[in-house]
């Protein structure tokens, strides 16, 4: 993530949310924290029927003992999903062998659609120009997991890729994909982008678990966008790791920021998740909607009200007219149009990473009132041809480095490489988002008998430094932690850290943002002995 045009404000809050200022702010927006630790009450009969998810170290011996209490590895995670009553034991096992990393119930989310609308053809045109020709589909798939895709819907047989064979449950994401790639000439729904690849992963449970592993399904097929429209207000530890693995193979994710302003306007994963592009929905007058979910993790708005869709005619039973279009409302509809956008940016400019391409979406964006970000519309309404013309932000390195457990091997399998091992000084520019990108963790290793001297200096906000011990499992608290250094304004933090022993010390750099005005902050790192 870089550099803003116009920074994200915690004041700047109005229109349809008013004075709910309150529950605008994503609660925790600092780390996500350790690994959970959660198992099912020893004999309780609570969520019975909720399966769990446990996490362990990568390698055979920990697939040996899931696979002996019957568990499914989660493709792309070091992580089984099992029957709830055998996580206990599963964990107790892992525990006994020092494999277990982290336990958790498998939440099931939800669709993020409202309710029908009326049959209009208001919204592409909205994001699209009538004289902006699209460039050549083909080279940039986008993942859509939810229900299964209609494969005989004419607007999406071509395009289609099925990555598994769930069977179709509901027609939801037949309306999703359509939204996103609906071909010309078919009826009348046409895609942001037509034709381009659509990768179906079939949901069936609908479970944080599947979900994950419809992430990785996805990167595997190639994809590079993935919408997800749906949505859950629990912070499910494994579909976030799996959306970050996903960025780090520049993959870039877009969610439904939710359909529930007026039922107490709860922040809703995976779109409040870090490195994942929120989007809320407007109407045809450019306002944002009265349901759509408003905090600080939204980041653009798309149309969400009256979208025209392609609806399998097994489900086409709400409109009065069974032809196999309707229109539909709902943040779900509103995340694939900007997935579809995301398509075009990097059809058009295939050498944006995805950070850069979130960048793009959230800096051309059409200002909706008030004036500068606001937690309704985010950044604005996505506008297609701005993003095309706007200029390449810079690449935040090193992403995603967001707390401990993304750098040390737990969340992805993969432990990351040293930013400095005492040898050449390092120096790197990066940026910090409290809501989007909210913590920078560098591992670095001190040599015997030799000391670090490591500063921060802000380019814009107020970032802050610290440094752990590499035996910390989260950055988030004061456990472990070695020095901080927090000075205000364009001041530069710097500490030194001596090792006396004759071992490498392992060490973290953590950089972050404390500033609760203003949200994101820019910074170079130094370091060196």
């Amino acid at each position: 993530m870089s550099q803003r045009p116009v920074i994200r404000l915690t004041s700047a809050f109005a229109g349809v949310v008013g004075a709910a200022l309150a529950s605008a702010a994503v609660a925790g927006a600092s780390p996500i924290g350790a690994p959970p630790m959660v198992l099912p009450a020893s004999g309780s009969q609570a969520a019975a029927g909720t399966g769990w998810i446990v996490g362990a170290a990568p390698g055979g011996r920990s697939a040996a003992i899931a696979r002996s209490f019957g568990a499914k590895p989660i493709a792309g995670l070091p992580a089984f999903s099992t029957r709830r009553a055998d996580a206990r034991p599963l964990a107790a096992a892992l525990a006994e062998q020092g494999l277990l990393r982290y336990a958790e119930p498998d939440v099931k989310l939800r669709r993020q659609s409202a309710f029908e609308g009326h049959l209009d053809s208001w919204a592409r045109g909205a994001v699209v120009p009538s004289s902006l020709q699209w460039p050549a589909a083909g080279g940039v798939p986008v993942a859509v997991l939810d229900d299964r895709v209609d494969g005989s819907v004419a607007d999406l047989a071509d395009q289609t890729q099925w990555l598994n064979s769930a069977a179709m449950e509901e027609g939801h994401g037949t309306m999703v994909a359509s939204t996103i790639s609906a071909a010309v000439g078919h009826g009348g729904v046409v895609g942001v982008f037509p034709e381009t690849p659509i990768l179906s992963f079939g949901l069936h449970s609908f479970t944080c678990a599947e979900v994950a592993r419809g992430i990785d399904s996805a990167i595997a097929a190639g994809a590079r966008i993935i919408n997800m429209s749906l949505g859950t207000t629990s912070r499910c530890f494994s579909m976030y790791s799996a959306i970050q693995r996903a960025y780090a193979k520049n993959v870039l994710s877009v969610a439904a920021a939710g359909n529930e302003y007026q039922e107490g306007n709860p922040t809703e994963y995976p779109a409040a998740f870090p490195h994942v592009i929120s989007v809320a929905a407007t109407d045809s007058q450019g306002r944002v909607s009265s349901f759509s979910n408003a905090n600080t993790a939204v980041d653009v708005s798309a149309p969400g009200v009256n979208v025209p869709v392609d609806v399998p005619l097994v489900f086409d039973t709400e409109d009065g007219a069974r032809n196999g279009t309707s229109s539909v409302d709902g943040t779900s509809f509103s995340s694939p149009i900007t997935a579809g956008a995301a398509a075009w940016i990097a059809a058009a400019r295939p050498s944006l990473q995805a950070g850069q391409i979130a960048d793009v979406l959230r800096r051309s964006a059409t200002d909706i009132a008030p004036s500068g970000y606001d937690s309704n519309s985010g950044f604005g309404l996505i506008n297609i041809p701005a993003a095309l013309a706007q200029e390449t932000p810079t690449i935040d390195p090193r992403e995603p480095n967001d707390d401990a457990s993304f750098v040390n091997g737990t969340a992805l399998g993969v432990p990351s490489p040293y930013l400095w091992t005492g040898a050449a000084p390092a120096e790197l520019t990066a940026t910090i988002d409290e809501i989007k990108d909210p913590v920078d963790v560098y591992p670095i290793r001190i040599p015997p008998r030799t000391s670090a001297r490591i500063s921060v200096a802000p380019k814009f906000g107020n970032p802050d430094l610290a440094v752990y011990s590499a035996r910390a499992t989260t950055v988030a608290g004061s456990r472990y932690r070695l020095k901080r250094s927090h000075k205000s304004g364009t001041k530069v933090d710097s500490v030194r850290i001596a090792n006396s022993s004759y071992r490498p010390l392992r060490s973290y750099i953590v950089v972050t943002d404390t500033d609760r005005k203003l949200l994101n902050a820019a910074y170079t790192l130094r370091v060196r002995r």
